[in-house]
């Protein structure tokens, strides 16, 4: 990602914070360009992506996510600093899968080494 900024947060393992990462990542779409719409997207996408690790109660450890954001292009990797695998329920992940991939333009999920990277574009830019 050209000529793009970095924002880390580190969260505590606990649903009370996954509001932070949704204000976080509301906050960097609208310095990115991002229109109202596709902010509310960038909000669902991180509520479900956050739930995904939260829900397990798999660890104590925290939430590292990393958001690397340039005008009108998001990349969100979201990681448990962790040797254990990541243990979802099967219809669980298909749900989550179901909920985000029409929001997301790319998409990749390490389940082994727990962590999900995800990238989101404007529409304008995905026709541009």
């Amino acid at each position: 990602m050209e000529n793009s900024d970095q924002v880390q947060l580190i969260l505590p393992p606990s649903p009370t914070y996954e509001k932070v990462a949704q204000t976080t990542i509301a906050h960097l779409g609208i310095r990115s360009g991002f229109s109202l719409k596709e902010i509310e997207d960038l909000r669902s996408v991180m509520k479900e992506t956050t739930n995904l690790f939260l829900s397990t109660r798999q660890w104590d450890n925290p939430l590292h996510l990393n958001y690397q954001f340039s005008q009108r292009k998001m990349q969100v990797t979201v990681a448990s600093q962790t040797t254990v695998p990541l243990e979802i329920e099967e219809d669980t992940f298909e749900a989550f899968q179901t909920l985000i991939l029409p929001l997301v333009s790319d998409f990749v999920f390490n389940k082994e080494k727990a962590w999900v990277v995800f990238e989101i574009t404007t529409e304008d830019e995905k026709t541009s």
